[in-house]
């Protein structure tokens, strides 16, 4: 049986094989060569879209699908903050990196970014809300970067018995639970 892993790198994504009838692993394709991907969210089981995110730097940040297991890619469009308010604190409403990926089933996905937001999108990354509650709680203010000049969510865990719970990862901002 081959077994397929993926790395995200500074240069690139990478699909990994590994065939034991061959003896060990091998690079089985090199997507993105040379830009830095910071997430990749592979295909479920069975097949079905996955997902890249590239931090392009002075292009920003993009989100890109793949619907035939990374043999081919498109653009999507990354979330995006909505306009800041003159004298809002904390850091700018911009978005900097997609730094986690989760499906939380039926097209559903969520995206943690730098700075300590999450997104949410119902059809499978064509369009992305602001989760509003968690990006205005006050606490927010406290978090700072943990390696990076802003927080950002790292880790985003939904319970296969019910898509409604998530547990977050914030870097320098804690653990934080939702039940809807």
């Amino acid at each position: 049986m081959i077994t397929t892993a993926w790395a995200a790198t500074r240069k690139g994504l990478f699909e990994l094989r590994h065939d034991p009838a061959l003896g060990g692993w091998s690079i089985g394709r090199h997507s993105f060569v040379g830009d830095p991907v910071s997430m990749v969210l592979p295909p479920p089981v069975g097949g079905g879209r996955m997902f890249a995110a590239l931090n392009l730097g002075h292009f920003g940040c993009k989100l890109q699908a793949s619907d035939d297991g990374g043999a081919t890619w498109r653009e999507l469009a990354a979330p995006a903050f909505p306009e800041q308010p003159e004298g809002a604190e904390g850091p700018a409403w911009k978005l900097q990196q997609i730094w986690a990926l989760e499906r939380g089933g039926d097209g559903r996905l969520w995206a943690g970014t730098i700075p300590g937001a999450l997104f949410v999108s119902d059809d499978q990354g064509e369009t992305w809300r602001l989760i509003d509650a968690l990006w205005h709680m006050p606490e927010r203010l406290g978090w700072f970067g943990g390696g990076y000049d802003a927080p950002g969510i790292h880790s985003i865990h939904v319970d296969p018995r019910d898509p409604r719970r998530l547990l977050l990862g914030i870097s320098c901002g804690g653990a934080w639970r939702s039940e809807d």
